[in-house]
């Protein structure tokens, strides 16, 4: 059992203790719990690295764009979540960083971000949505809408780098977003590996 399964069971017999609930809610409450308590301090430990390297903004749009795409595609998995959250922190803080670097150094050209979303859009058509032995995605009509909504979400930011002159949000958007779709990539999800 990891840190915040443990944390969210703990949790979920002090709320449901008093209410009576089935094991089947129960597990429902559990798996809320450590959602949230996994969101919070994935948010909490992107914004200190963002904060600490000087790239608070950009690392938070990039976090914000790459973990939308990520709810609805899937990708690449860790064997724990509490792995995930940290590897995912310090990438989305580096991204945050190189984000800042590029603006600094003058080197966003739109189109070139416009192109970056074009190839993460084909990648996310051909290989979203990617589930993992632990999240395995049964029902063809919801992988339908996965990948619709991840088609969405990347023509979305095609759409607000396309009409937006903010730079330091467009490059961290697109490098969000292109990170994303590089974990749906087959050699980041070889079954049984992390």
């Amino acid at each position: 059992m990891n840190f915040s399964e443990n944390i969210s069971n703990k949790l979920t017999e002090v709320i449901t203790n008093e209410l009576n609930y089935s094991e089947d809610k129960k597990e429902v409450v559990a798996y809320a719990i450590e959602n949230a308590l996994l969101f919070v301090l994935g948010s909490f430990l992107i914004m200190l690295l963002g904060y600490a390297f000087n790239a608070f903004m950009s690392a938070v749009i990039a976090a914000f764009f790459g973990g939308l795409l990520r709810r609805v595609s899937g990708g690449a998995h860790f064997d724990t979540p509490l792995k995930c959250l940290i590897f995912g922190s310090i990438i989305y803080s580096f991204i945050g960083v190189l984000a800042k670097e590029l603006v600094y150094y003058d080197l966003a050209n739109k189109y070139i971000l416009i192109f970056i979303l074009l190839i993460s859009f084909f990648i996310v058509a051909f290989l979203a949505p990617v589930d993992s032995k632990a999240k395995p995605i049964y029902s063809s009509s919801f992988k339908v809408k996965l990948k619709t909504l991840s088609m969405i979400l990347v023509t979305s930011s095609l759409i607000i780098v396309s009409f937006t002159n903010n730079t330091l949000l467009n490059v961290s958007a697109v490098l969000g977003v292109a990170y994303q779709s590089l974990t749906l990539q087959p050699i980041f999800n070889r079954k049984g590996g992390e």
